[in-house]
C-alpha cells in the first residue's frame, strides 16, 4: 500500500506531462502520420527493393599486392597507410568511389541544372590476408567480417617484381597467390555453413545450405553452384564469401601498364584460366598499376601531360576530375575502370532524376544506381519516389519517364514532352535502365 501511494501519482504525471505540452501520445496517430500503415492492396509500399542499400567492394589479396597503393589511387588523394611490412592496414579504409558516366553532363545540360552528382560504390580497404585465415591467422577474423558486408570483391593479385617490395610468399606467382586467398575464403564459408546447420533453420535455407556445404567441400564456390534467386535470397544474411562475385585486379609496373599492355592482357587471361575457383561467367579481371597511378595523381597537370606522351597515351587529360568513361588514357585509369566493372559485374544499372522538376523545387540532376538482373530487387516507380523523400512517395500522383538517349536529343525537357516523347507511368511501373524519371506528386 505504501508502494502504491507514491507510485500511482507518479504515473499519473508521466502521462499527463506531454498532454500539458500539447503532444498526444496517440498510436493511432503517430502510425498514420508518420507510418502509412500498408494495406493488403497497397503493395507498392512494401520494401521490395534493395534500393536505399548502398554498394560496398571490398579491397582483398596477400599482404604487400597494393591494396592501399591501389585504394589511394582510386580515391585520387592519400588516404591509406601504405608501408613495405605486412598488415599496415589494421581498420579498414573507407572511400566513396563516384561511376563513370559520360551521359549525366550531357542530361544536366539538357535539364538546365547547376549541379550533377553521381552515384558512389563504397570501396572498402581491409587488411592482408594470410594462410590461415579462415582459422583467424593474422587478421583473419577481423578480415573476414568486414568482406562479408561488401557485395563484391576486388582481388588484387601482384604480377610484379621488385626486390625492394617484399613479398610474404617470397616468390611472384600470381595463380598460387590467387589460390592462396580463393582457398581461404571457402573454407571459411565452410565452416561458417557448418556452424549454420548445427542450429535450427528454415527447410528451404537448411537445403540451400546443404547443396552448398556440398559444393564447398569439393571445391567450388557457392557462386559457381547455379543457384535460383530463391535460393540466394533464402541464405542472404550468411553473407558467404564465395557467393560474391569477384573482380581480379592485376597489379603490373608501368612497363607493363603501358608499354606491354596488350601482351600483358593475354598473359592475365591465362592466369584467370588456370586460377581455382575461378567463375569466368561471373568473374572479371583488370590490369591496373598502383604505384604509378598514385604517382600520376600527385604530379601537375603539366607534368602528367609530359609524362604520358613520352610513353605515347593521349594525352588530352580533363584538369578537373569528372569522371569519365571516355578517352583512352581515363579508360585505363583504376578510379575509372573498377567501378564500371563492378557496376557490370552486379548487373546494376543507372537512372536520372532532375529533368522537368521545377527550378524553384531542385536545379540538380542525379544518377542512381538500381538492379537491372535480378527480378526479385526490381525498382518500382513509388520505390523509387521514397527514395527521393518520403513525401513524394505519400503524394505519389504518377512518374513522366522518357529514355535518356531520347532526351538528349530534344533542347529540352519541356521540348520533349511538348513532341509526345514522354511517358505517363503509375506508381507500379518497373523503372528501366537509362529511364529519366520525373515524379510527380501533391503535397
Amino acid at each position: 500500500a505504501s508502494f502504491m501511494k507514491y507510485w500511482y501519482p507518479c504515473c499519473l504525471a508521466l502521462v499527463a506531462a506531454p498532454v500539458a505540452i500539447g503532444f498526444t501520445p496517440s498510436c493511432s496517430n503517430l502510425s498514420t502520420r508518420y507510418f502509412p500503415p500498408i494495406t493488403s492492396s497497397d503493395t507498392s509500399r512494401r520494401p521490395t527493393t534493395n534500393l536505399h542499400v548502398k554498394i560496398k567492394a571490398a579491397l582483398v589479396g596477400l599482404p604487400n599486392v597494393g591494396k592501399s597503393t591501389l585504394f589511394n589511387a582510386i580515391a585520387q588523394k592519400s588516404l591509406a597507410q601504405a608501408e613495405n611490412f605486412p598488415f599496415c592496414t589494421i581498420e579498414p579504409n573507407r572511400t566513396p568511389v563516384p561511376i563513370p558516366d559520360p551521359i549525366l553532363p550531357l542530361i544536366q545540360s539538357v535539364a538546365k541544372s547547376t549541379k550533377a552528382i553521381y552515384s558512389t560504390i563504397e570501396l572498402v580497404d581491409v587488411a592482408g590476408l594470410v594462410k590461415g585465415a579462415s582459422r583467424g591467422e593474422g587478421l583473419g577474423n577481423r578480415f573476414l567480417a568486414t568482406v562479408r558486408e561488401c557485395d563484391v570483391i576486388v582481388h588484387v593479385v601482384r604480377s610484379y617484381d621488385d626486390p625492394d617490395m617484399i613479398h610474404v610468399e617470397g616468390r611472384i606467382d600470381p595463380v598460387f597467390d590467387a589460390d592462396v586467398v580463393n582457398l581461404e575464403l571457402l573454407l571459411a564459408d565452410q565452416t561458417h555453413v557448418e556452424r549454420r546447420l548445427e542450429r535450427r533453420c528454415e527447410s528451404e535455407e537448411q537445403a540451400t545450405l546443404g547443396k552448398i556445404l556440398k559444393g564447398l567441400r569439393a571445391g567450388r564456390p557457392a557462386r559457381a553452384l547455379g543457384l535460383t534467386e530463391e535460393e540466394i535470397f533464402s541464405i542472404k544474411s550468411m553473407g558467404l564469401l564465395s557467393l560474391k562475385p569477384v573482380l581480379y585486379a592485376f597489379n603490373v609496373d608501368e612497363v607493363d601498364f603501358f608499354l606491354n599492355r596488350g601482351e600483358q592482357l593475354e598473359q592475365v587471361k591465362g592466369f584467370m584460366s588456370q586460377i581455382d575457383q575461378c567463375d569466368m561467367e561471373m568473374d572479371s579481371f583488370c590490369l591496373v598499376s598502383a604505384k604509378l597511378e598514385s604517382e600520376l595523381g600527385l604530379l601537375s597537370d603539366a607534368e602528367r601531360v609530359e609524362y604520358l606522351e613520352s610513353v605515347g597515351i593521349d594525352a588530352d587529360v580533363d584538369a578537373d576530375t569528372t569522371p569519365s568513361a571516355d578517352g583512352s588514357y581515363n579508360q585505363m585509369m583504376s578510379y575509372n575502370q573498377l567501378p564500371l566493372k563492378i557496376k557490370n559485374i552486379l548487373g546494376l544499372g543507372l537512372i536520372y532524376t532532375g529533368p522537368g522538376v521545377p527550378p524553384e523545387r531542385s536545379r540538380t540532376t542525379k544518377t542512381h544506381l538500381i538492379q537491372s538482373t535480378n527480378t526479385r530487387n526490381r525498382v518500382t516507380a513509388s520505390c523509387l519516389a521514397g527514395k527521393l523523400h518520403g513525401d513524394i512517395e505519400r503524394g505519389f500522383i504518377c512518374a513522366e519517364v522518357i529514355g535518356a538517349q531520347n532526351l538528349m536529343q530534344h533542347k529540352s525537357y519541356t521540348a520533349a514532352r511538348a513532341k509526345g516523347q514522354v511517358k505517363i507511368e503509375g506508381r507500379d511501373y518497373i523503372v528501366q535502365d537509362d529511364d529519366v524519371v520525373l515524379i510527380k506528386w501533391k503535397n
